[in-house]
């Protein structure tokens, strides 16, 4: 028997097959799910990382010192910029109903519940405490406590104590380090105070006193203690 007749059933459906295929192909595919567009797009400009430049008295912005601060380790510095943030014991101990007299008996009655002044300078009254720097060791007025305890040459050779508020302008100097002498600790530096200038309220640290040898411990003379700030 002769396959002649199958051969040509399997060419007209290979022919037919071939002709689907065809038309199938000039079928438009889908549309891809993301077209070009002409839309123009106003980029932001490359921001600038130009750091501010050394102040004529030799004082430094707070983002210098954030950025090059590893260089500065341990030495002494000038550093100017605005008063962020400022710790304020009372505030942080305040309980409901409390009145100032009750925040000052508490701090009589156990000082250890405060925590040492400190601050946040920054190079604009607006800046962020991420991108500020601490100030620490800030002196304070004696408590009652030690006013009452301590030798009065003591009380009177006390450290001036700075006026300063959020948003003051100030320049600070002191020593840039990593520690404080009272375990403050921040790896991106921290500055320990030493002395201030108070630009906003015109106030600076006073000169230290002459050292009067005939003094116990070699304080200076009682009668010429520095004013102080209260």
């Amino acid at each position: 028997m002769s396959n002649r007749p199958f051969a040509t059933v399997g060419a007209f459906l290979c022919a037919a097959l071939a002709a689907a295929a065809c038309k199938e192909s000039k079928m438009p595919g889908p549309k891809p799910d993301v077209v070009k567009a002409d839309v123009k797009v106003d980029m932001p400009g490359v921001p600038s990382f130009d750091l501010p430049p050394v102040g004529p008295d030799g004082s430094h912005p707070v983002k210098e010192m954030r950025v090059r601060g590893r260089t500065l380790l341990e030495k002494e510095v000038s550093i100017h910029g605005y008063v962020t943030w400022a710790y304020d014991c009372g505030t942080a101990i305040m309980q409901p109903g409390w009145q100032p007299a009750d925040i000052e008996k508490a701090i009589n009655d156990d000082p250890t519940r405060c925590q040492r002044p400190k601050f946040y300078l920054g190079d604009s009254t607006d800046t962020p405490s991420e991108k500020s720097i601490w100030v620490v060791d800030v002196p304070r007025a004696p408590l009652k406590v030690e006013i009452e305890r301590l030798p009065k040459e003591e009380i009177k050779a006390w450290p001036a104590v700075p006026p300063y508020k959020v948003g003051d302008e100030i320049i600070v100097t002191g020593k840039w380090t990593q520690s404080s002498p009272h375990s403050e600790r921040n790896v991106e530096g921290l500055l320990v105070y030493t002395k201030l200038k108070n630009v906003t309220q015109n106030w600076e640290t006073p000169a230290p006193l002459p050292v009067d040898p005939a003094a116990p411990g070699g304080l200076p003379p009682a009668t010429k203690a520095p004013p102080r700030v209260r």
